[in-house]
């Protein structure tokens, strides 16, 4: 949960999942929280309504909109305390979907086969309103200064609401755009596309700590060591070395980091449902059993944080690739865990992609429109 910093002389501000330009989710309460000064009154208003709140002794309110339904109609949300009044505008209400994972879910619209055609047509689709939440990459190369500086859970991602044209859609997530199109067009109700998605991650920086703290088996995963245990993948290890600069230091691929990061301070948003496309960094682990456990403690942890038990996760399985890497090699056995845990888990639906893969050996199937529609029908049919 966001919480307002200590003191009495706050300015006025919303918390970091408002923004102009969002969608905010249709038929359930939401919680709207943010900032203020000490022991003032607020008040929020939407829609010709106007709902009344106090700052508590930190500076924190929270007041509750009731729900509302689907609109694509313009709206603000307005909060005022005192002398001050802060307003966001162009808001919508619809669904809300977080699309996060590694680096296929990361493959932006400008690098997808058809994604510079369909660049030129997203202006056409402005109820679809995207926060695009980057963080620093993990290429291979040591972190700046800067970049250092980032790996904190308040700095690590950037970026906020838009709507979508040709520039902001660019760098957006390719099977998120397309699955949330799809939604769009088959439900007929605006959709926000939350994108927290990192390559090379894998499932443990996903896992919010309190999973990671309540298991004796990941105890080895939360010391300072954790760039040596074996339950992270080689590569992974790898590029996080060359990353820090053989210098400690926080590291996206560090467990937890990542659902601290990006994930943590939505909780209490009544998001939609979760787009997961994310596996093929712990394929590299031949442990069946430790995959599944991975999977099934990310989705319950997830939904105990955000405070959704019933949140629908939507998980992409990993596709055919050519080549002979032995990085791959457990693949199969990898889709089969996906398969495994989605049967065993409510709510949790597998998307099946191996007949979508390709020939080449790179880890980054270009066509990402075909997965994208697929996960989309299926979230569309929830």
């Amino acid at each position: 949960m966001w919480m307002a910093a200590a003191g009495c002389l706050q300015a006025l501000e919303f918390a970091r999942p408002f923004g102009s330009a969002m969608v905010l989710p249709m038929g359930r309460d939401v919680a709207v929280w943010g900032a203020g000064a000490s022991g003032d009154g607020v008040r929020l208003r939407m829609g010709g309504r106007e709902i009344a709140g106090t700052a508590a002794a930190d500076g924190a309110w929270r007041v509750v909109l009731p729900a509302m339904p689907a609109s694509a109609e313009a709206m603000t949300l307005e909060i005022v305390s005192g002398e001050e009044r802060k307003v966001l505008d162009n808001i919508l209400v619809g669904e809300v979907w977080i699309c996060a994972g590694q680096s296929n879910m990361e493959y932006p619209l400008s690098s997808a086969v058809g994604g510079k055609e369909e660049l030129k047509s997203v202006a056409a689709f402005p109820r679809i309103r995207m926060c695009n939440l980057s963080g620093v990459s993990t290429a291979n190369r040591p972190f700046s200064d800067a970049e250092r500086g980032r790996m904190t859970s308040g700095a690590y991602f950037q970026g906020g609401w838009v709507v979508p044209d040709e520039r902001s859609a660019a760098s957006f997530s390719a099977v998120g755009w397309w699955a949330g199109k799809t939604i769009h067009e088959t439900k007929d109700v605006p959709v926000g596309l939350i994108d927290v998605s990192v390559g090379g991650s894998g499932a443990e920086a996903w896992l919010p700590r309190e999973v990671l703290e309540a298991r004796e088996e990941y105890a080895p995963l939360l010391g300072d060591d954790w760039l040596e245990s074996p339950r992270i993948g080689a590569w992974a290890r790898g590029r996080a070395k060359t990353n820090l600069g053989g210098k400690p230091g926080a590291h996206p691929y560090q467990p937890g980091f990542l659902y601290d990061a990006g994930v943590r301070w939505w909780s209490g948003f009544p998001i939609t449902g979760v787009l997961w496309y994310q596996g093929e960094t712990n394929a590299e682990i031949h442990d069946d059993a430790w995959n599944e456990r991975l999977i099934t403690d990310l989705v319950f942890g997830w939904r105990k944080v955000l405070q959704q038990p019933d949140l629908p996760f939507f998980m992409v399985q990993l596709p055919r690739i050519g080549g002979n890497d032995p990085l791959r090699q457990w693949w199969p056995e990898f889709r089969e865990v996906q398969s495994r845990a989605a049967a065993k888990l409510d709510g949790v639906t597998l998307i099946e992609t191996q007949d979508l893969g390709w020939d080449g050996p790179n880890v980054h199937p270009p066509d990402k429109r075909p997965v994208g529609e697929r996960l989309g029908k299926a979230a569309a049919r929830r």
